[in-house]
């Protein structure tokens, strides 16, 4: 039998989980305190013998303190540990006006980027006929091309099994990349191994009888190294590039395995730039006494560490190796352990061929212009300490890949990627710096600061900033377009800060709002005016009557932002959305001023309960006595037959607004995503594509949609279970 590590602890194997503090709702530093980094430098090797001297020196110096804080102690016989990564690196964005991903304009929706030019990922994909959707478990995923030409006729065309969770994919001409992943983990088999006397001959096939009693001096049994019966994996990423020139026989042209967990990624003129993240906490296939006094990693050699990546083309031929050799490797002047990140650029026109670089340390937020992808490298050392500072490394696009250049630092923590911004060759970064708790949860001391760097030679300087901004508030989301820039931060209000950035060296905050709730992301409407999605939070603060709400904000007189439009969504009852924090769920088609965003609202939820019946939370819908047997009814009328044991009531699904500066919101109707005749009522992910004048609700269930004139009849409806 397994036993399973208890929950707690199999959070802190999470990388960026915080452990404990983060399960108690307090910083991440609560228990260690913070540290600070100097130099973000990053050095070459010299040479394999370098290299393996550096992983040697950062292996043994993790391995005490991995033992105390990852573990708590040695794990028993028969533990199952699965971990991944899913509070790392996922990165946050927000739309841009609704142009499409290749630049151009379009009679439909597109995903949610940040930058013009660089794509982004996401579980939906269309190309204004057809949808292309990925949806599964840990187990495998499947990738759907659904014909919607013609909606009220929608069908399956093709269906691919894919291996790995299905994460991300990307339109490309004719081509779907999908990237998926393996979560990796480690199981140990079973109990003692058991040696005993060889049986008599004549009884060679009777199997003897196991030995509950384990003691290491008892003759003919021995109490073994659990770790010579465990069996590890890694994590890996999966980059499969399918062929959807025909769209009723999807063909695999490649599939790619990398080491590593998926930390983020863009697709620039058809290349994948894609960030992988080796775990020191994955190593235990190469490190398996990683924490124990009997560690020893003389024997470790530096292709053991390294991740690699195995290729199986369309033919069934395969090609593994390295993903980087120390030839390709960087280290960071302030060590950072033995994990490795890499950037691994892949050719999605040829024959994904990929070139790729690697740091050994573990970067967690990306933000990429044209030019350039910077790394981030904010939360902890390799040591669990919480930083306070946040290293970034600069790699330009070069020759369809990616080569570092530059290496900054700044004061705090950067929130998203839409904290970054790079314009006129200047980065912007938007970060929280300090927060501490009393033993009460009371949060003092965090202020916010804005930093403008510069790329003079080899370093990311900074040439100028704005302090001490908002002390005792956090940033909620950030946004810099042009020579603009606007801060939102959050204790109690939400002021809404505008800064003028137009002089790299002067930069200015112009004027300040304040308004209940706060806003998660910004959305450019035009010139003049901004789309808002945030919190409504009342003036009571009561957590559980939280709204969603769609603000437009005129910043025509950049000195005095006003609110002008405001829509609450769940304002007595509570409402919560995906797009509050994955903005790629919140869809912005500026081309035909029209908003979709995935909606729960708790209002009229009806549970079933043996002793007091049937209930909205206010009125007994159905009477049933202690033996279960139905009593009586209220005005409802509904027959206790009619529910199971949760019976979901409120709203889950899409909403569609048409959206102006002028005019401010008028919601169009509602699609549920719940496929009720099928006892579906909760979908993985909703998404709202545009198409023509339809709207359509796509989840990993099905798709249902109408016109956008006339939304309330749902005529459209398709179930892919």
């Amino acid at each position: 039998m397994y036993r399973s590590i208890p929950a707690f602890l199999a959070l802190a194997l999470i990388p960026g989980c915080g452990t404990l503090c983060g399960l108690l709702g307090l910083p991440d530093d609560c228990l260690f305190g913070p540290s600070e980094t100097g130099s973000a430098e990053l050095k070459a090797f010299q040479s394999e013998e370098e290299l393996s001297k550096y992983l040697t020196d950062q292996i043994e110096a993790r391995n005490a303190d991995f033992s105390t804080r990852q573990f708590g102690g040695a794990l028993e016989d028969g533990d199952t540990a699965s971990v991944s990564d899913q509070a790392t690196g996922g990165d946050a964005a927000a739309p841009t006006s609704g142009e499409a991903g290749d630049g151009g304009q379009s009679d439909f929706s597109q995903t949610t980027i940040q930058e013009q030019g660089v794509d982004e990922s996401d579980v939906v994909k269309t190309d204004g006929t057809h949808l292309y959707v990925i949806s599964g478990s840990a187990g495998g995923s499947v990738l759907r091309i659904i014909d919607v030409s013609v909606p009220a006729q929608m069908v399956v065309l093709d269906e691919v099994n894919l291996d790995g969770h299905g994460r991300e994919i990307y339109l490309h001409d004719d081509k779907i990349v999908a990237i998926t992943q393996t979560f990796g983990g480690f199981v140990f088999l079973g109990g003692p191994t058991i040696l005993l006397d060889p049986l008599p001959a004549q009884d060679v096939s009777i199997a003897p009888e196991p030995v509950d009693a384990v003691d290491s001096e008892e003759p003919g049994v021995i109490e073994p190294d659990p770790i010579d019966d465990v069996h590890f994996d890694r994590p890996e990423t999966i980059v499969t590039i399918v062929d959807v020139s025909v769209k009723t026989a999807m063909t695999v042209e490649s599939k790619t395995r990398f080491d590593g967990s998926p930390s983020s990624n863009r697709m620039i003129d058809g290349v994948l730039h894609l960030v992988i993240s080796n775990f020191q906490n994955y190593y235990f296939d190469v490190l398996p006494r990683l924490g124990s006094p009997e560690l020893d990693v003389s024997a470790v050699t530096p292709d053991e560490l390294l991740p690699g990546y195995v290729r199986t083309a369309g033919d069934g031929s395969i090609d593994e190796d390295l993903v980087v050799t120390w030839r390709e490797l960087y280290r960071p002047t302030d060590a950072d352990g033995f994990g490795v990140v890499t950037v691994v650029s892949l050719d999605v026109d040829n024959d994904a061929a990929f070139t790729a670089v690697g740091v050994v340390a573990e970067p967690g937020l990306i933000y990429s212009s044209l030019n350039a992808l910077y790394l981030t490298d904010t939360d902890y050392d390799f040591l669990e300490n919480s930083r306070e500072t946040t290293d970034i490394y600069k790699l330009t696009y070069r020759d369809r890949g990616a080569e570092p250049v530059a290496t900054g630092t700044v004061p705090g923590r950067i929130l998203n990627q839409y904290s970054m911004g790079e314009h006129n060759g200047y980065l912007r970064v938007a970060t929280t710096i300090g927060s501490t708790f009393s033993a009460l949860g009371e949060r003092s001391g965090p202020t916010n600061g804005v930093y403008i760097l510069n790329q003079p030679a080899g370093t990311l300087d900074v040439v100028a900033s704005l302090d001490n901004i908002e002390p005792g508030e956090t940033i909620r989301s950030a946004r810099f377009l042009g020579d603009r820039g606007y801060l939102v931060t959050f204790r109690e209000i939400d002021p809404l800060l505008t800064m003028d950035l137009s002089d790299p060296f002067r930069p200015q905050i112009m004027g300040k709002l304040e308004i209940p709730g706060f806003s998660t992301f910004l959305v450019p409407v035009d010139d003049d005016h901004l789309l808002a999605v945030g919190q409504y939070i009342p003036s009571d603060g009561f957590f559980f009557s939280w709204g969603v709400q769609l603000s437009i904000f005129d910043v025509s007189d950049f000195s005095n932002p006003q609110r002008t439009h405001n829509v609450v969504l769940g304002e007595t009852s509570g409402a919560s959305s995906e797009a509050l924090y994955n903005p790629k769920a919140f869809t912005y088609f500026a081309e035909r001023g029209l908003v979709a965003l995935p909606l729960s609202i708790y209002e009229d939820i009806v549970f079933f309960d043996p002793v007091i019946g049937v209930t909205d939370g206010d009125t007994t819908v159905v009477s049933v006595d202690t033996d279960g047997s139905e009593t009586g009814s209220g005005d409802a009328g509904v027959s206790l037959d009619e529910f199971d044991a949760f019976v979901p009531g409120g709203f889950e699904g899409l909403v569609v607004f048409s959206v102006s500066a002028q005019d401010g919101f008028n919601e169009l109707g509602r699609i549920s995503t719940r496929f009720e005749d099928a006892g579906i009522y909760w979908s993985e992910f909703t998404r709202g594509v545009f198409i023509g004048d339809d709207v359509l609700a796509v989840t990993n269930n099905g798709v249902r949609g109408a016109p956008v004139s006339d939304i309330a009849g749902v005529p459209f409806e398709l179930l892919t279970p």
